[in-house]
């Protein structure tokens, strides 16, 4: 084919059109490459007494012992554990008193993350993914030495050299400029 018979407005379409092609090429590469595994959780249940030595995703299956509003305990028989069910969990009915249930999720910190619940029908309830969010501590790390809380004593310090605190002032109201102070009777 001769260039010379394409229109220039032809080639230049042709050309945005082949890179576009490969800049989705490029960029699907890009997201598959950078997109984090799937973890699938063991379907063969672990004891809850040997919870502590497993890392990662698991499944566990019990009885629920006593619930807590969006966490619950459960009871393998070897033992008990608190599963978290997090935010699906607040305010609803997902778990019974007693009932048998099967949790997949991650064992962190003492206790288990749910993802999924399983009930005795074979019922399956998402709570969340897998891997659900990273920790974050609520309370944060220290201030800073000058930092938001420079001067003020740490919580346990006892120091009998620091000056007492004003006491409060005895008028609930002070008046107003000008007004007459009142009088005591």
């Amino acid at each position: 084919m001769d260039l010379n018979f394409i229109g220039r407005k032809t080639r230049i379409g042709l050309a945005a059109a082949g890179l576009l092609v490969v800049g989705g090429a490029a960029g699907a590469a890009a997201i598959e490459a950078t997109r984090p595994s799937v973890e699938m959780a063991p379907m063969t249940p672990v004891a809850i007494a040997r919870l502590a030595q497993t890392s990662g995703p698991v499944t566990l299956r019990g009885r629920v012992a006593e619930v807590y509003g969006d966490k619950f305990v459960l009871d393998d028989g070897s033992g008990k554990t608190l599963i978290d069910t997090g935010r699906r969990g607040d305010d609803s009915q997902l778990v019974a008193l007693g009932a048998t249930t099967t949790v997949q999720g991650r064992y962190e910190r003492g206790f288990v993350h749910a993802s999924f619940l399983v009930d005795a029908r074979g019922n399956v309830t998402q709570l969340g993914p897998l891997g659900g969010p990273p920790h974050r501590d609520r309370h944060g790390p220290p201030p800073p030495h000058g930092g938001p809380d420079r001067g003020l004593p740490p919580p346990d310090a006892d120091d009998a050299s620091a000056p007492a605190p004003p006491p409060p002032s005895l008028v609930a109201n002070p008046p107003a400029a000008g007004a007459a102070a009142p009088t005591a009777r």
